[in-house]
């Protein structure tokens, strides 16, 4: 875990590989100046291990003397760049010499404030929460803290209960009631983690309103469509491989694409994961289609590589495929070759899952089922299907034609 990555060994192997990328000796100098400058930076908060809380910490550092001042644009990018080589060594295990964006982020001043978000994303990281958990408590921990500092505190043992209803009434401004719910659900989080933080509990809303979208999923057209594509050379062999694991297992785009070679058994005729969002092992049979395209796939298209992961990019460098926006790219694309969606309507892996879950319903497949093959934590995530059953709710209407009515009455 990242928990367990020491600074020191962690700077001097990013250091090793910046030497061998041919730069000036002046310039590897520097960034060894600039790694010293970021351990004291990270002694004076008493850390000496990764944590990608740190970096973000640094990252706000910096922006802030650059905006008073203290240094110009090009030292700036050099310490921005240093940092993130770090987390990208961390993720990769191999750093690329490259233009990194500037999306400054305010953090807390509060060096306590501080210690405690850095400490709370360092726990989710060690229990294995997924990307997407961890950059949402990110966001709205660090939102809440500044809100906090704003209000003049700087410590949870200073925080005013009514805070915490004033903080979610101010969120009100830029997000939907609906969103709330989510909100609170990372800042409960955040403060039963945090010392002092169990006495504001109760004032995190406990009732938030909970948006029940229409699920949207292919006609019966569309889908026919899209499997006649699927049997031509028009589509990529990888990209048939992702959209007939979505198709027919309802598998999210994450976990599609962290895949390994070794997740799949071809002896026993099984694909076993960990799935991303929920953390529980999973195993699904590999259907006869599925495994014959991706076996066609790995022999034949795959790159010749020794990265684990099934699905990599066609060009070098060749690196796994990165979650939802590269799924959805390959989903526009094979919808476009079928004819289908071809204007606003929604596209994405979301929609092929809730059309294979809709699809696994009308067949009689047990709601239990489908919840434990989507990975939801709450069996009652699932219900939301029972909608896009037309038939078994057509066959649950109440038949009007023998009850008198008076038609003015529905004017």
């Amino acid at each position: 875990m990242h928990t367990n990555i020491l600074l020191k060994e962690l700077i001097e192997s990013v250091l090793r590989e910046i030497s061998k990328l041919g730069l000036c000796s002046e310039l590897n100098c520097q960034y060894r100046r600039i790694y010293n400058r970021f351990k004291k930076f990270a002694e004076k908060r008493n850390m000496d291990c990764f944590s990608s809380a740190l970096i973000e910490s640094f990252l706000s550092d910096i922006e802030q003397k650059y905006m008073a001042g203290q240094f110009g644009r090009p030292r700036r990018n050099h310490l921005r760049r240093a940092a993130l080589l770090l987390q990208d060594y961390v993720r990769d295990e191999a750093i690329e010499w490259k233009i990194y964006v500037v999306n400054p982020k305010q953090m807390p001043t509060s060096q306590e404030f501080l210690l405690l978000y850095s400490r709370f994303i360092d726990n989710l990281e060690f229990y294995g929460r997924s990307e997407n958990t961890i950059q949402s408590s990110k966001n709205l921990v660090r939102q809440f803290l500044l809100f906090l500092e704003d209000s003049g505190c700087t410590a949870l043992l200073m925080t005013h209960p009514d805070m915490v209803p004033s903080f979610f009434q101010h969120l009100l401004a830029t997000y939907s009631p609906t969103s709330i719910r989510t909100v609170a659900s990372h800042i409960r989080s955040f403060l039963s983690f945090a010392e002092g933080g169990e006495r504001l509990l109760p004032l995190v809303p406990s009732y938030c309103t909970r948006n029940k979208p229409i699920i949207p999923i292919l006609t019966d057209k569309e889908d026919d469509a899209l499997k006649r594509v699927l049997k031509t050379q028009k589509v990529l062999l990888r990209d048939k491989a992702i959209i007939l694991l979505a198709l027919r297992t309802g598998l999210r785009a994450v976990d599609i694409v962290k895949l390994k070679l070794e997740d799949i058994d071809w002896v026993n005729d099984t694909i076993s994961i960990i799935q991303s969002k929920t953390g529980n092992p999973f195993k699904i049979p590999l259907a006869a289609d599925i495994g014959n395209v991706l076996s066609s796939y790995i022999l034949n298209d795959r790159p010749k590589t020794e990265n684990p992961y099934v699905f990599l990019r066609s060009l070098a460098p060749f690196r796994p495929l990165s979650g939802h926006s590269t799924c959805y790219t390959v989903v526009r694309k094979t919808f476009h070759q079928a004819g289908i969606r071809l204007g606003n309507e929604r596209k994405g892996i979301h929609v092929i899952r809730h059309s294979a879950a809709s699809r696994m319903l009308s067949k009689g497949v047990p709601v239990t089922t489908i919840s434990s093959m989507l990975g939801h934590s709450n069996k009652t995530s699932t219900d939301i299907y029972l909608t896009t059953d037309t038939e078994s709710m057509r066959s649950c209407a109440i038949d009007l034609s023998e009850i008198p009515m008076n038609c003015k009455g529905l004017i």
